[in-house]
Order: C-alpha cells, then sequence, then structure tokens
C-alpha cells in the first residue's frame, strides 16, 4: 500500500449548467410540460400566458394566420413526411376516406345477418382482434383460449367476416388478404400469390412463366390483376388512435421579398415571480422562512434565464438557416444547398454541439410545408476521387429521381447510365454512389422497374 498525490483537470457541468443544456435541447411542447412539472415542485412560480400580455403576441397570432392562408401547395402546414414505402409493389395503401372505423363498418353489417346468435356473437369477438389494417393480430387458436367459443363457432364467425366488405377483411397474413379478394376460378393469379409474392416484388417473369408452364403475357396480365387488389383493405377506414400533430417551434413568413423569422413563443406560458411570496420574503422575520423563498426565486431566475438563452439560441440558428437557405425557402425544396452545422456554428459564434442542441427536436414552418431544422443541413455528394462537384446529395437524389421518372419503362436506366447522364450536368458521382442513392429513395433496381 502507498499514498501518493496526484494533480489532474476534468470538465465537469454543474446542476445549473445541466438544466440549461436540457432547457436548449427541448421543443415547444417540452418546454411546457417541464415548465408545469417546476411549478408543481416550486411555489413562487405563477404563469402567465403571452397571448393574454399585449400586442406583440396578437401580431404574432396574426402572422401565423396569415400563413396559414397562403395555401400554395397541396401539402402546406401538413409536412413532406409521406407513409414509408419499402418498395413493394404488393405493399400500397389507400388512405381514409371517412370517420367511420374498421370495427364500426363490420359490427353494422352483422345486424343484417340472419344467422345464429351464437356465431354472431363469436364474429363481434374476432372483429376486436382486427388491427387498422384489417389483419388478425393473433392465431384463431390463440383467440380460442381468450374466449368462451368453440373452434366450430369460430370458423364459422371467421367465414362470416370473410364475406364482409372490405373485401379481404380478416387475414392473418398479406397472401390469404390477396386471395380472399381474387376471384375463386382466378387459379393463375392464386398461385402466384400463394408462392411468388417474392418474385412479383422482382418482376422475375421469365422465371415465374417457365414454372408454370404459361406464356409471360398470362403471367403479366394475372400480376395487373393483383396490383388492383388492396393488401391493407383497413385502412380504407378512419384509425382507432387520434392523429398527432406537430408544433412548430420556428415560423417564417415573407414580406415584400423579405423573410422574418420569429419563435412560437405563445405555445408555452411565461413564467412570474408570485407577488405573495415576494411580499412574505420582504416582511417574514423566520430566517428559516426567508432562506427558502429566496432559494426558490433563484431557481425561478435562473429558468427564466435559461429559456431567454434557448430562444436566443434558437432564433439565431434559424436565421442563419434562412439566410443560408434562401433558395428554398424562395423556390421549394429541390433548391437545398450543402450546410454543414459547422457553417451555422460559425456565422452566429457558438459551438457546432451548442448547434446541434438548438436544432435538436424542434420544427420549422414555411410555405412549403412543416420540417424538421436538422433538414436543412445537408451533406455534399459523394463524389469520385479528385472529382469537383458542389452539388448537394439532396440535389443528386432529386436529380436521380426526376430521371427514373421520366425513363423509359421498357428500358429502364441503369446505375450506369444515370452515372453518366449525371456526369453532363456536371456532377460526376460514381456507379456505386447512384446505387446507394437509390436505395435510399426507396427505388429499385433497374431490372425490377422494367414493365414487359
Amino acid at each position: 500500500m502507498e499514498l501518493e498525490i496526484k494533480l489532474s483537470q476534468s470538465q465537469t457541468l454543474s446542476p445549473q449548467m445541466e438544466q440549461s443544456v436540457r432547457i436548449l435541447q427541448m421543443d415547444s411542447a417540452q418546454l411546457n410540460d417541464y415548465l408545469k412539472e417546476i411549478m408543481l415542485e416550486n411555489p413562487v412560480i405563477e404563469f402567465e400566458q403571452p397571448q393574454q400580455k399585449d400586442n406583440k403576441e396578437d401580431l404574432a397570432l396574426r402572422k401565423l394566420e396569415w400563413l396559414e392562408s397562403q395555401t400554395i401547395r397541396e401539402k402546406e402546414n401538413v409536412g413532406y413526411y409521406e407513409e414509408e414505402d419499402d418498395g413493394n409493389i404488393l405493399e400500397k395503401t389507400v388512405g381514409a376516406q371517412d370517420d367511420e372505423s374498421l370495427v364500426d363498418h363490420l359490427l353494422s353489417q352483422l345486424t343484417y345477418l340472419n344467422e345464429p346468435e351464437e356465431i354472431l356473437s363469436a364474429a363481434r369477438y374476432l372483429i376486436g382482434f382486427l388491427d387498422d389494417n384489417g389483419y388478425f393480430t393473433a392465431s384463431l387458436e390463440e383467440m380460442a383460449k381468450e374466449g368462451e367459443y368453440t373452434s366450430q363457432q369460430l370458423d364459422q364467425g371467421l367465414e362470416l367476416i370473410h364475406q364482409m366488405d372490405p373485401s379481404g377483411v380478416g387475414a392473418f397474413d398479406l397472401c390469404q388478404c390477396l386471395c380472399l379478394q381474387l376471384e375463386p376460378e382466378d387459379t393463375l393469379a392464386r398461385s402466384l400469390v400463394s408462392e411468388y409474392l417474392e418474385d412479383i416484388a422482382k418482376n422475375r417473369l421469365n422465371q415465374m412463366a417457365k414454372q408454370l408452364g404459361v406464356s409471360q403475357e398470362e403471367v403479366s396480365a394475372a400480376i395487373e390483376r393483383i396490383r388492383r387488389l388492396n393488401p391493407k383493405p383497413g385502412a380504407l377506414y378512419a384509425k382507432m388512435t387520434p392523429p398527432s400533430y406537430i408544433t412548430p417551434d420556428v415560423v417564417v413568413t415573407s414580406f415584400e421579398n423579405q423573410y422574418n423569422v420569429m419563435l412560437c413563443e405563445f405555445s408555452y406560458p411565461e413564467i412570474q415571480l408570485s407577488p405573495s411570496y415576494l411580499q412574505m420574503a420582504k416582511e417574514t422575520t423566520d430566517k428559516e422562512v426567508s432562506e427558502y423563498i429566496n432559494n426558490k426565486i433563484n431557481q425561478v431566475n435562473w429558468i427564466k434565464k435559461c429559456v431567454e438563452n434557448r430562444n436566443k439560441t434558437l432564433l439565431a440558428v434559424a436565421k442563419a438557416i434562412v439566410r443560408r437557405q434562401e433558395r428554398f425557402f424562395r423556390y421549394g425544396p429541390q433548391y437545398l444547398n450543402v450546410l454543414r452545422m459547422r457553417d451555422i456554428a460559425e456565422m452566429v459564434e457558438l459551438h457546432e454541439s451548442t448547434v446541434s442542441r438548438a436544432v435538436r427536436d424542434k420544427y420549422l414552418q414555411c410555405a412549403h410545408g412543416v420540417y424538421p431544422l436538422r433538414y436543412f443541413f445537408v451533406k455534399g455528394a459523394e463524389r469520385e476521387e479528385g472529382a469537383a462537384s458542389g452539388a448537394s446529395s439532396h440535389d443528386v437524389k432529386w436529380k436521380i429521381r426526376s430521371l427514373v421518372e421520366d425513363e423509359d419503362k421498357h428500358a429502364p436506366l441503369s446505375d450506369q447510365r444515370i452515372s453518366e447522364l449525371l456526369g453532363k450536368e456536371g456532377i460526376t458521382i460514381s456507379r456505386r454512389t447512384v446505387a446507394k442513392y437509390r436505395e435510399e429513395l426507396g427505388i429499385p433496381k433497374s431490372s425490377q422497374r422494367c414493365e414487359r
């Protein structure tokens, strides 16, 4: 054993600095919830709604209403997100058409069926296991264990559901869902669905035709009939879960060719000190009471300072983004420039990590929709060694998508050909990079896009 003295340096954050960093990372909804939690712990805090404070917030609301009235695009104020598409030609959905849920639609049909009550009751029981897409979430054996129905009653109830509208509802997998929608005499399409779903997705017409002993034209016609089916029949109806909404943290408006950037500070309350507790701190002669109130007052003042710093940093970063991505706000999403967090950090004279925290989980609303602030940071396109190209990866992906959309569907462009066409436009990237971007866009290979 020995005793020695060492001198070392380490960087640690005080509790107050940790609190400041946490508040900087919060979006408007998180900040609102956090302030409400603090109010429950600190009796000195009082909330004041900014909308009722003065005319400054009224002006912000009027600007927001003006922005919402500028419906220049179909997706405005909805966002640029779409349901993920994994590229499978069979996995296309149809949006809900009305407010009636799938369960309500099926239960209403049971009232018109002249069947024994125990069969109708079993069908109602089974309907409760359907998900929003119209598929069962458990096997028939598992459902039989949880209820008071016999296997025969459940089989009869299942047969009733398979006869209902929409066609294909009540399936246990995709294959059964599609078969329920096909005519019984369509044996070729049924065989393709049962055994060749993966080959259909990869467009292997010749291989399927040889194995089934039919012509490619017959296989192609059967696939067209399959493509007209709905693999998610329940998606036609309203979802049982309520929709989620995004509250923007920053709003960008345009007035006389100038862009105004403002924070949505009216989405969370403003902190105020309770006058009664301030008066009590002045009048009390109890030292413990005085120290307690003063500590709580210092906590409130620090939180107010953290919120002000958060807003100041977020506004500065948002303004810098708007300046650097002015082409996007003027012309649309296809005109994003290459932009790194380091560039914004240098503009606002902050550390790159601070910029990263400021934009985390924050959203910006503009005339083109609602976007995450991180969306505006775009990497440059991956280039071949020695090649000079200032195009962003976003621009290159946009061009690849445009080339694929305009291609001859009977002779689709290969990755190499796309690389050559981009090279003629001054964008020099390798075939491997084209394949990478194409996969990120969810675009199949040329052999899978070919229509024969």
